[in-house]
């Protein structure tokens, strides 16, 4: 094992979101029913995920076809 390839940042980034995602899931599906808040908490998780998702899909379009770094 002394000769191993480092890892990329991306199998990184996916590793990290397993680790977070996968427990989250679990505790998420043993949780007993309950009831939902009278604020629109999926409707704003939502948009929170959407607005992460185009934030860093604008932030690597920019870092790799318009910065000069």
């Amino acid at each position: 094992m002394a000769n191993q390839q480092p890892v990329c940042k991306v199998c990184k980034q996916i590793r990290y979101f397993l680790l977070v995602a996968a427990p989250l899931i679990v505790v998420i599906g043993t949780q007993p029913d309950v009831t939902v808040p009278s604020i629109p908490i999926e409707e704003l998780f939502t948009y929170f995920i959407v607005g992460g998702f185009l934030t860093v899909l604008g932030w690597r379009i920019y870092k790799d076809y318009f910065s000069k770094n």
